[in-house]
């Protein structure tokens, strides 16, 4: 699969701004096929799976598709593609609201975070000016925190990004978020910095950053919180990180080029987004 010429314009921004700010960045991930890996974990996911969430009630994995602008619904019993549903031209992150009748899509190249009603397949959009890579809903399904990558920081707002409740600022390239069961904390992954930002949610300040490796990208994080688990888009691996002490616990090596990830609700499974091989890896715990 030649993926040389492959246009991929929120990652190539952020490339690219990296680079004037100084970094070396040896550019963006192609596919690198693993001949090893095997067909059983893998389950179909739409052209180019971007992120993955998972129903409230466990039963179905969300994914966004890049490449045709649509939000596949898989049913993991059968592992098959039950519907397809339009979004938003090149939709990145994905989380599914505690309600089970609501998706959320951020769209960093339309500008916008998108609102799906999954009774009627509606979507609904809201441009406001900001490029959201990642996205994550409160416990509570009141709050949405997006990451702006492309101006390091996180915003805290409402379903339709119409009021910004709060910003947090001086996280340099988030692209993935993860929010604690209590709401007291984020994760937030630094793409070209190695790290995840640990963010105290009410005071809007870095508390520490955690060192993962090359190029974190999707964050998950377990229902009790105490595992946050990082995928790595070019270094095709996953960091599973102690939330309790910080430290990465175990480095788990994944094929085909991670990028999002989500958590099983029983917490047996990762389910991890293979973007050139349009799948979603599983992974047992």
């Amino acid at each position: 699969m030649d993926t040389s010429s492959f246009v991929d314009a929120p990652l190539d921004q952020l490339i690219t701004r990296a680079r004037e700010q100084g970094i070396q960045v040896d550019g963006k991930p192609t596919a690198t096929p693993d001949a090893s890996a095997s067909d059983a974990n893998r389950i179909p996911a739409g052209k180019r799976p971007h992120s993955v969430a998972v129903s409230p009630d466990g039963t179905r994995l969300y994914t966004t598709s890049f490449e045709s602008g649509t939000v596949s619904v898989i049913d993991l019993e059968s592992t098959a593609i039950v519907a397809t549903i339009d979004a938003v031209a090149a939709p990145y992150g994905v989380a599914a609201h505690p309600d089970g009748h609501t998706l959320h899509v951020a769209s960093p190249s339309a500008e916008t975070l998108v609102r799906i009603d999954l009774d009627t397949g509606f979507p609904t959009q809201n441009g406001f000016g900001h490029a959201p890579y990642g996205v994550a809903v409160s416990p509570d399904g009141v709050r949405v925190y997006l990451t702006l990558a492309k101006e390091d920081s996180l915003w805290v707002t409402d379903h339709f990004a119409m009021q910004k409740f709060t910003e947090i600022p001086g996280i340099a390239f988030p692209t993935g978020v993860a929010v604690t069961p209590d709401e007291s904390l984020l994760y937030a992954t630094n793409y070209f910095g190695g790290k995840v930002s640990v963010v105290d949610i009410a005071q809007k300040t870095v508390t520490a950053t955690i060192s993962v490796g090359p190029d974190p990208y999707g964050a998950a994080l377990s229902h009790y919180g105490d595992r946050l688990y990082v995928a790595h888009f070019g270094s095709k691996s996953v960091s599973v990180i102690d939330t309790g002490n910080l430290t990465v616990t175990e480095t788990i090596p994944v094929a085909d080029d991670p990028r999002g990830i989500a958590v099983s609700r029983d917490g047996t499974r990762l389910y991890v987004t293979s973007f050139f091989a349009d799948c979603v890896t599983v992974i047992e715990l």
